[in-house]
């Protein structure tokens, strides 16, 4: 508006350039800096994800890349990249692509455009009643769409432009109402500045993992940050020098952009290189974050601005460059000193060896069958023995199947026919043997249920078995409703309705019930015990009619993630985890509903675990893809006894 005012044109290169020197320098060390360390710390197949994430955040699509990321049902427990913030950024700069336009679309009415600008009676510039109008059209538009699309597809709304837009329209039609708006009485606008710091602090502490966003819940942060902005500076408000006008949030102001860069490659780092949500880790990530931030500030950020970088028209203030370019030197000589320091320190120094890890397996599997014989217990078993050395385990197999670099998509290809969610229609594609076999056995559950059926087929089909999945993914035994996409989930019920009456229909040999703790009740306050309890009982005795044998196989008790636990410095030994949390109370539960319902009920701890040591990897084979979902090579690999089980009288 200024250079409106100014030359009476708008220069769309001149307005790129300030945008560019603004965000790139400091945008492109980052970028460049996450995929060094990501080169050192991570994997093959991590590293190429990163990479391929970079690319996506160095072109500004960063939004696009994770929306389509965040659509496979299986992604949401994958480690975050470690770019993954710059999908604001990317939304951002797709704004600033039509902002321009915008502002000559105003300009262009008769009102706005005509030779004399003089303002209208209540002082308000026709320039600025033509930005109101197009600018609240877009900003209103965008407001609608974000409600809409939050309830029907989340996942796109978070990311999408078109549902971002507002919030960033609501900044414009701010910095062009700055006039107007300081023309309200001095008292008020300091109350709404402290009201507008009070809603961002509360907006952190009522929206979660939970609240439908951005939809309605955004207009919280948005509307309280826009209420400082436009008012913070006057005398009472938050902008005084004992609040957000003191030196420390002054300076923690000025370098916000570049620590928005670095806090989140930190984050993800020290997850990876120290114990997560432990003291070290967070003030290591606090003082890291900041430490960087302040070295992109003063040795990329200032400098690049006290030059005429795309702006050759532009002449350099010297005397004020001076300070700038001398102050980087010291401070970048400073920074070089402490990262020499540290890699010498973490990277290079000597790693201790941590004896032979051979003997210190042979050592334990021995005193766990000294311990089971005097306490009249069996000795282990050799696939036991097996997982019992695999928690000393100190290099990543060169032949790990699944690969390491296959898991992210492996979700999306183990099932056999892609039989996550079966209905009617997929049926016949997800009957794996004669469909006209004498006897069949019934897999009905979530996704975990999913994940045995390869163990199945493998043991049944050739006995001249048919087995069929009857599984959605989301859907656990129970009745309870729960919850998908922050909405109440009605498809289960209808799922498991036409399941199970398929099944007595159809009259199989063999069901077998399995699923997770995991889904969300739309009841947050009822016991989980008792729901799923209570759930399970009631579809048991639904399929007791159909004659099958009915076993209750309970979920695997899980591990470390494979997706992101291994790294270039760790080893299989370090991910070892405990069974899940919920482990014990599900297995308890479920023999408790079999032993009420007259049914079998499995527990398959022995099959994955030593001593509640649970290996996420066991000689070449990786047991789960995602720390919950085992991979159909594992699934294969006990499925005699898994099926063994199952079959038993």
């Amino acid at each position: 508006m200024r250079e409106r005012g100014r030359t009476g044109r708008l220069s769309f290169r001149a307005f790129y350039a300030r945008r560019a020197r603004r965000l790139l320098p400091a945008a492109l060390v980052t970028l460049a800096a996450t995929t060094a360390v990501a080169w050192f710390i991570f994997l093959a197949g991590r590293f190429r994800e990163t990479v391929e994430d970079v690319v996506w955040a160095g072109l500004f699509g960063a939004n696009l890349n994770f929306a389509r990321q965040e659509t496979d049902y299986f992604a949401a427990g994958e480690p975050p990249s470690m770019v993954q913030h710059f999908w604001s950024l990317s939304v951002e700069e797709q704004f600033y692509l039509f902002w321009p336009a915008l502002i000559l679309l105003a300009f262009a009415f008769p009102v706005a455009g005509g030779r004399h600008r003089r303002a209208g009676r209540a002082g308000v510039d026709p320039r600025t009643v033509a930005l109101w109008v197009v600018l609240g059209t877009v900003t209103a538009a965008s407001v609608a769409w974000s409600l809409h699309a939050t309830a029907s597809s989340p996942v796109t709304a978070y990311f999408s432009t078109f549902t971002r837009a507002w919030e960033l329209g609501v900044g414009a039609l701010l910095a062009v109402s700055a006039t107007q708006l300081d023309r309200l009485p001095a008292l008020l606008r300091a109350t709404l500045a402290w009201i507008g710091l009070a809603v961002v602090v509360w907006s952190a502490f009522v929206i979660d993992g939970g609240t439908p966003f951005p939809g309605g819940a955004a207009a919280l942060p948005v509307v309280g940050a826009a209420l400082v902005l436009a008012f913070g500076a006057t005398p009472g408000g938050p902008g005084t020098r004992w609040a957000l006008g003191s030196a420390p949030a002054g300076f923690v102001g000025a370098i916000s952009y570049s620590l928005y860069l670095w806090h989140w490659p930190v984050l993800i780092t020290a997850g990876v290189l120290l114990t997560p949500a432990s003291p070290v880790f967070y003030a290591a990530t606090i003082g890291a974050s900041l430490a960087l931030a302040t070295v992109s500030y003063y040795c990329v950020e200032q400098p690049v601005l006290h030059t005429n970088w795309l702006l050759s028209h532009r002449p350099v203030n010297r005397a004020r460059a001076r300070p700038v370019f001398r102050r980087a030197l010291a401070v970048g000589l400073g920074a070089t000193v402490v990262a020499t320091a540290t890699v010498v320190t973490v990277v290079l120094a000597p790693w201790s060896e941590g004896g032979d890890a051979r003997a210190e397996a042979a050592r334990a599997v021995a005193a766990t069958n000294q311990d089971a014989a005097s306490e009249g217990r069996p000795p282990l078993t050799p696939l036991q023995e097996e997982i019992q050395r695999a928690t000393f385990m100190t290099e990543w197999p060169a032949d790990l199947t699944p690969r390491l670099e296959d898991l992210d998509s492996y979700g999306t290809s183990v099932w056999p026919g892609k039989c996550l969610l079966v209905n009617e229609e997929g049926l016949d594609d997800c009957t794996f043997g004669d469909p006209d076999a004498p006897q069949a056995a019934v897999l009905l559950g979530d996704s975990y249920a999913a994940a045995w059926v390869p163990g199945f087929q493998q043991e049944l089909v050739p006995r001249g078995w048919s087995v069929v999945g009857l599984t959605d993914g989301d859907c656990p035994n129970i009745t309870a409703l729960t919850i998908r996409d922050g909405e109440p989930n009605t498809m289960c019920a209808e799922h498991r309705d036409w399941a199970i009456e398929h099944i007595v229909q159809t009259r199989p040999a063999l069901v077998v019930l399995s699923n997770r703790w995991k889904a969300e009740l739309v009841d947050a306050s009822a016991d989980r015990a008792t729901v799923y309890g209570q759930g399970l009982a009631d579809i048991v005795r639904r399929l007791q009619p159909s004659g099958a044998k009915i076993v209750i196989l309970s979920a695997p008790p899980g591990s470390a993630d494979l997706r992101s636990c291994p790294t270039a410095l760790n080893s299989p030994a370090d991910c070892v985890n405990a069974p899940a949390d919920t482990f014990d109370a599900q297995v308890a539960t479920e023999q408790r509903v079999a032993a009420e319902t007259g049914v079998r009920a499995i527990d398959p701890e022995d099959w994955f675990c030593v001593d509640d040591r649970c290996p996420s990897v066991v000689g070449s084979t990786a047991l789960y893809f995602d720390g919950g979902h085992i991979t159909g090579e594992w699934a294969r690999r006990i499925a005699p006894q898994v099926v063994g089980a199952a079959l038993q009288p």
